[in-house]
């Protein structure tokens, strides 16, 4: 099913290329391209073997900028290579495939794991058919979890460094570390491997050009977060819906005390050795890492929603469990698909950034969970 899902809604987004209303290559074909992300992906490894700059505006290949790391390039290189219509469809079987059998590595019952893969699947469809590198994120969130559960501390690093190179958020990841023995062992490695993959376009760039790619990237995330575009953070819902404009300063500051919610759960250090207590501490990750993103968009969500199903799963079961669950998939899987009133997602869903609802209530009721619930931290997980 998962690669029926990639291939179907990739060869339908070419269809929407290949019936386009304008001339290919054109400006307004351009524009309304539904592979404009994959455009993004395969021309930053051809800009950056040809020494051009990955962050400016390419008008005649793609609308929008670059927002990946200079060594982001190499794990789309072998997709690159191929013609467009081609890497397009194996990117998105990729992407899909690397969460199906990221959920399957995790140590629960099979019945657990076919509920995760049902539960997230529509959000998944809904971030394959934006071309989004967001599956892939979610699946190294959950494999690092796995590889530090294997004793494998050298695998986490190199994991978390190759998220982080991926898209920022990705060291939220370093929080698993602190869980597992071997601590300065593992600070080893991700220095190590950060330092490899910071350097590896070296293999087609001198020193000095990527030193002014790293920079674009860091003046382009930062222009990023100060103009907040397509806005459906925690950030957001609180002040549309409490009806306050967020500056900078109130931004950063909802932000602040989101990063100290989430560190309380380290004061739970006897239970770091419980195999749910660290499961719910993947989802609270998961979770955390989407909703408080500056500039979250509806396709992103494939993280947090796989973050829902991780804490359905791993907690203890009760009928507000249940009700917050189907309201996560009603309003924050299908808010954004054909199955809702268009109307309503307008007017209501995005000005107030209501999909991020579901996952918001159930990131505090999980917090709160692993900071005081006993029951939660006795229940096995029967694995």
């Amino acid at each position: 099913m998962y690669l029926l899902v990639a291939a179907g809604a990739a060869i339908h987004l070419e269809m929407f290329d290949v019936f386009s209303e304008y001339k290919p290559g054109s400006y307004n074909f351009i524009l309304n391209s539904s592979m404009n992300n994959y455009a993004i992906y395969q021309d930053s490894f051809l800009h950056l073997i040809h020494h051009q700059s990955l962050y400016g505006y390419y008008w005649s290949e793609y609308y929008d900028l670059y927002l990946y790391s200079p060594s982001f390039p190499f794990l789309i290189m072998l997709f690159a290579l191929l013609p467009k219509y081609v890497g397009v469809v194996l990117w998105c079987i990729f992407n899909s495939l690397a969460l199906y059998y990221a959920v399957r590595l995790l140590n629960i019952e099979e019945k657990k794991k076919t509920f995760i893969h049902w539960f997230i699947i529509m959000e998944l469809l809904i971030s394959i058919q934006n071309v989004q590198v967001n599956p892939l994120v979610a699946a190294l969130f959950i494999l690092t979890l796995v590889a530090f559960e294997k004793k494998k501390i050298g695998l986490a690093a190199l994991i978390i460094a190759a998220s982080m190179f991926i898209k920022i958020f990705g060291i939220v990841g370093t929080s698993l570390f602190l869980l597992y023995p071997k601590k300065l062992k593992f600070i080893g490695y991700l220095i190590l491997w950060g330092v490899l993959i910071f350097l590896s376009p070296l293999i087609f760039i001198p020193f000095s050009e990527l030193m002014k790619q790293y920079d674009g990237w860091y003046t382009t995330i930062i222009n990023l977060h100060s103009e907040n575009i397509g806005d459906l953070s925690a950030m957001q819902l609180l002040a549309a819906n409490l009806h306050f404009t967020l500056s900078d300063i109130g931004r950063y500051s909802m932000q602040g005390i989101a990063v100290i919610l989430f560190c309380l759960k380290y004061l739970r250090y006897k239970s770091f050795n419980n195999a749910q207590f660290r499961l719910l501490f993947l989802s609270s990750i998961l979770i955390w890492s989407t909703i408080f993103n500056n500039a979250v968009e509806s396709p992103s969500f494939i993280i947090a929603i796989t973050g829902v199903s991780v804490w359905y799963v791993a907690d203890v079961k009760s009928k507000l469990n249940m009700i917050l669950l189907i309201f996560a998939l009603g309003l924050t899987s299908l808010s954004h698909s054909d199955l809702f009133p268009r109307y309503i997602r307008d007017n209501f869903v995005d000005p107030y950034a209501l999909k991020c609802l579901p996952c918001f209530l159930i990131w505090i009721k999980l917090e709160y969970e692993l900071l005081f619930g006993k029951r939660v931290l006795l229940q096995p997980l029967n694995v």
